[in-house]
């Protein structure tokens, strides 16, 4: 195990399966202190069984579309651990591929609460957890997408709500950047191993399953990103220097996705 981290407090958000798992366990391997959120208590309680012994792991259960909820996740690592480094905001959903005509409003807010308002929310609580410690500083990593940028990768919900959280990270970065609190996006293709199907089972049918289906024939399976490697580089980019050279970055990660 590499302590190239050891310090370095991290929150990963939806971090008890999928990516948001793999990158919580790159953090531990280099020596940082971690801590996950996640709605789904019975997988966070194995997470949690499987990574305390490392002694540097802390998991709650929270909604990050909770504005007091994700207040009291904050105030609850920054006990644990003494301060807050750095904020992986992983939790997200899919959306049903529905275009403007049938996507209905309910739809919409829930893929735009948990992909947009959740990562606002939680991005705040880390920058005002990150201004007020008494080593300022630190940085938020947003898991965005290619759909970040592009309009035809997903239906209209995730699409929207992934263009928002690059308009997140550079606005934050302008800001907060000369206070040596960074920002950066990584913009992510096809993955296998997430938990994307939780999202198609929470949303049930959808009317997009034309389009759903166009972009899945579109997908071959040896360009898919491996999660380790999404984990590899959320640990490089959290290096300070690397961090304030990238701060407002929104980097394609996408191999050789036709959308890239």
């Amino acid at each position: 195990m590499s302590d190239s981290l050891s310090g370095t407090v991290v929150l990963v958000t939806g971090g008890a399966g999928g990516l948001g798992k793999v990158i919580a366990k790159a953090y531990l391997d280099a020596g940082a202190s971690v801590a996950i959120c996640d709605i789904n208590a019975e997988r966070l309680s194995q997470t949690e069984s499987e990574l305390s012994a490392t002694g540097r792991f802390f998991a709650q259960a929270t909604d990050i579309t909770d504005e007091a909820a994700v207040g009291q996740l904050a105030d609850a690592v920054v006990q644990r651990f003494g301060r807050l480094d750095v904020l992986v905001n992983n939790a997200g959903m899919a959306d049903s591929f529905d275009p403007v005509g049938s996507l209905s409003k309910e739809r919409w807010d829930r893929v735009l609460g948990l992909n947009l308002t959740g990562s606002f929310l939680t991005t705040r609580a880390a920058v005002n957890a990150m201004e007020k410690q008494e080593r300022p500083g630190g940085l938020v990593l947003q898991i965005g997408s290619i759909a970040s940028s592009h309009g035809m990768a997903a239906g209209l919900a995730y699409t929207v709500s992934k263009h928002g959280v690059a308009a997140l990270v550079k606005n934050t970065a302008g800001f907060y950047g000369p206070k040596g609190i960074y920002a950066i996006g990584l913009m992510v293709g096809a993955m296998m191993g997430t938990n994307i199907a939780d999202s198609f089972a929470t949303l049930g049918g959808t009317n997009g399953e034309a389009f759903q289906q166009t972009i899945s024939a579109a997908f071959k399976p040896e360009c898919a990103i491996p999660l380790e490697d999404v984990a590899k580089y959320c640990v490089f980019l959290t290096d300070r220097g690397i961090a304030a050279s990238a701060n407002g970055s929104c980097i394609p990660f996408s191999k050789n996705s036709p959308l890239a």
